[in-house]
C-alpha cells in the first residue's frame, strides 16, 4: 500500500521554476474542478513536501531538471513514497523515472487531458 492520499482534498503540487508553466497547469486543473493546488518555483523549498508529518499530495507535476541532483533526489524520494508524479520535462532516458507519465513541452490542453487520463484522474 502506497502513501498516496485517498481524499480528493489532498493537495496537488506544481513544482516548476517556470511561473507561466505553473499558471497554465493551475488554470487547467481549476477548469477541471480541482483545487487545493500548491506551486513552488524553488527546488530548495520542496523538501517540506516530503516531510512525513504533512499530508501526501493527490498528484505532483514535477518540472525541475533531473540533471540537478537535488531535483532528481526529490523526485526519486516522492516516487519511493508511492506518489503519483507527472514529469513535465519531456522525454528522459533515466531508468529510475522512465516509467513515470511524462508531459512534453510545449503542451496544450489535449496533452494535459491525455496525461491525466493516463494516470486515471
Amino acid at each position: 500500500m502506497g502513501t498516496e492520499p485517498s481524499s480528493a482534498d489532498a493537495p496537488i503540487l506544481i513544482l516548476t521554476e517556470n511561473t507561466f508553466e505553473a499558471l497554465d497547469i493551475n488554470d487547467y486543473l481549476m477548469r477541471r474542478g480541482l483545487d487545493n493546488i500548491v506551486s513552488e518555483t524553488k527546488i530548495e523549498r520542496c523538501d517540506t513536501f516530503l516531510d512525513d508529518s504533512t499530508p501526501p499530495p493527490r498528484l505532483v507535476f514535477f518540472a525541475f531538471s533531473l540533471g540537478v541532483p537535488a531535483a532528481r533526489n526529490w523526485v526519486l524520494a516522492a516516487r519511493d513514497k508511492g506518489w503519483r508524479i507527472i514529469l513535465v520535462n519531456g522525454k528522459t532516458t533515466d531508468p529510475d523515472v522512465k516509467g513515470l507519465p511524462m508531459l512534453t513541452r510545449p503542451f496544450a490542453t489535449a496533452h494535459l487531458d491525455a496525461v491525466m487520463e493516463q494516470i486515471g484522474d
